[in-house]
């Protein structure tokens, strides 16, 4: 794959390897999107655990799995 960054962003890319930071663009890209997936990751967690305190949540179980089943993703 071959993209083209331009401005600010490509900017910061140069400097990032000038400075010695990377051995190549696409270390720093793979930094950047680990990084990005990291914070999406932790952010589902939280939420999860928000939902969890704030009561919003239900025991799955064998007795529970057709409600959960039955209801759109839109009402939970």
């Amino acid at each position: 794959m071959s993209i083209t960054l331009n401005g600010s962003v490509a900017d910061i890319i140069s400097d990032q390897m000038k400075a010695g930071n990377y051995q190549s663009p696409e270390d720093l890209i793979y930094e950047a999107i680990e990084a990005l997936v990291k914070q999406k990751i932790e952010s589902g967690i939280n939420d999860g655990l928000a939902d969890l305190e704030s009561g919003c949540c239900m025991e799955l179980r064998t007795d529970t799995i057709g409600e959960v089943l039955s209801k759109p993703l839109s009402e939970w």
